[in-house]
């Protein structure tokens, strides 16, 4: 007997008691990332106080009516914990909720692209999972459930995936098998600790350099609020100590720092989202699972891939290594965060994972093309003059040959990167699909099948009119893929035959 027969679905149930604690857990999180401005000056004018010797009767009401407000909200949201049901009819996954106005979901299974597990801490410690369904036709996850046993999730998922493929269509038929997740799917990878490593140096690290900049600007008000150093030029402290000898190698060791700490802030946030990462090739698709203190669970069918797309950098390429991404159609879909992305994959990988998307590729015909030259004198003119210009007249104000240097290096700098950014666009044109490959310290490659296009548009500017050149688009139910500077003739005739293959090929595009 199927695990799934064990449940009867067709009950209404509430989730496991264990959801209460998540509820109250993300009501917090929700408090703080909303409200942290506030939660901020309430802990530095506490710590004010404090220094100064101010006594409790000069404490802000703000810290009381936060608490107020945090257990109004936590006690509303333990009563809606025992107002939520869940339960399953013949084709709809249901969910019955509400405070004060009662809301009733159906979601009818042909809607429901994929269904997700994730596990924190405390999920673990329970063995519970947070189940997520991604539906077509909304802007959100309709379905979300904060704690159930492991055990019936996965039975839910089975169920549905199940009745899904059973309800599909004839012409769908051949594809009827890959619906059903298989019991032991095939690993095709696993990041091992020396994998992570290699990705988290490989990561760009301009959100880590962000996060310590962030964080250094704050300490560096918060000591110039209490009045440890001069608030007017506190530079000129720093100047003082060191000499001007000194003063450059304070800034080189300064920037080496913080380059450092942000490869560390890097590695660190790899091992938490990617730590025992596995990615699995299943009957249906792929499934990754990761995480150290919050395990996440994804799917992704191989009849909703809508493409794939696969890059590196310069670190990637000294370790061989590539990111991977697969875009399915979703509600979300156009949001990274609902693409599945894998890191640390190698070259054999993708190969894996492009034959399973697109098995008749290796058997194609591609025509190479490039975009036109022209982008080089745009990318000039919008990212190099007007940069230039700006710099240019900050300099006449401030007197600054530093920035009248800056404002001649400029567009120098661009003219070079575009000449390259030129020559690394490249698209290449199959009867069944096109590939394109971008960049400009790295490489970006996107692999699309026609029949899974939607809609190609044309667009130009009044520049582009002018010179017989237009930004050709293919709309997905994942994305958009967009070609710039494509010369007319040829953008036309793409248009007309994804247009005409689009047509004539049976294939539905999920």
């Amino acid at each position: 007997m199927q695990k799934e027969d064990a449940y009867n679905f067709s009950i209404p149930k509430r989730q496991s008691p264990i959801a209460i604690f998540l509820i109250v857990q993300k009501l917090i999180e929700q408090i703080i990332r909303q409200f942290w401005p506030i939660l901020l000056v309430v802990i530095l004018n506490n710590l004010d106080f404090q220094t100064k010797g101010s006594s409790s009767s000069e404490d802000p009401y703000m810290t009381r009516i936060l608490f107020v407000l945090g257990g109004i909200s936590a006690i509303g949201s333990i009563i809606a914990y025992f107002k939520f049901y869940y339960y399953i009819t013949d084709d709809e996954f249901v969910i019955e909720k509400g405070l004060f106005q009662k809301k009733k979901i159906n979601i009818p299974f042909d809607r429901i692209q994929t269904i997700n597990f994730e596990q924190n801490l405390i999920h673990q410690a329970f063995n519970v999972v947070s189940l997520e369904v991604d539906s077509a036709g909304s802007n959100q996850k309709e379905i979300s459930l904060q704690a159930i046993k492991r055990e019936e999730a996965e039975a839910i998922r089975a169920f549905i995936m199940t009745e899904k493929a059973k309800s599909q269509s004839v012409v769908q038929k051949e594809t009827q098998e890959v619906i059903i997740e298989e019991e032991r799917p095939n690993i095709l990878m696993r990041l091992n600790p020396f994998d992570l490593i290699k990705v988290g140096i490989s990561q760009n690290h301009i959100r880590g350099l962000g996060i310590i900049m962030g964080f250094g600007f704050w300490i560096f008000q918060t000591v110039i609020d209490f009045d440890f150093i001069d608030e007017n030029n506190p530079m000129d402290m720093v100047e003082h100590e060191l000499g001007l000898g000194s003063l450059l190698s304070f800034w080189v060791y300064l920037i080496l720092a913080l380059i450092i700490f942000s490869i560390l802030i890097s590695l660190i946030l790899t091992v938490f989202q990617h730590f025992d990462l596995r990615f699995f090739r299943t009957k249906a698709g792929f499934k990754v699972v990761s995480g150290l203190f919050t395990k996440r669970e994804e799917s992704a069918n191989i009849n909703k891939i809508q493409f794939i797309r696969w890059e590196d950098s310069i670190l990637k390429r000294i370790f061989n290594i590539f990111q991977l991404g697969l875009f399915q159609a979703s509600s979300a879909a156009v949001n990274i965060r609902q693409s599945i992305n894998i890191p640390g994959c190698y070259a054999d990988q993708i190969n894996t994972v492009r034959a399973t998307y697109f098995p008749e590729e290796a058997n194609l015909n591609y025509s190479t093309h490039q975009i036109s030259p022209l982008i080089i004198g745009r990318r000039v003119l919008y990212l190099g003059g007007i940069p230039a210009l700006i710099l240019l007249i900050n300099a006449f104000f401030h007197q600054s040959v530093f920035l009248g240097i800056a404002a001649l290096l400029w567009p120098i700098g661009i003219f070079f990167t575009s000449r390259i950014f030129h020559k690394n666009w490249k698209f290449h044109v199959s009867e069944e699909g096109i590939l394109t490959e971008n960049g400009i310290i790295g490489t970006q490659f996107t692999l699309l099948k026609w029949y899974k296009v939607q809609a190609v548009k044309t667009r130009q500017s009044i520049y582009q009119a002018k010179k017989q050149v237009a930004d050709l688009y293919f709309y997905t139910a994942a994305g958009t893929i967009k070609i710039p500077y494509v010369p007319l003739a040829k953008a036309q005739e793409i248009t007309n035959y994804v247009l005409y293959k689009v047509e004539v090929d049976g294939r539905s595009w999920m």
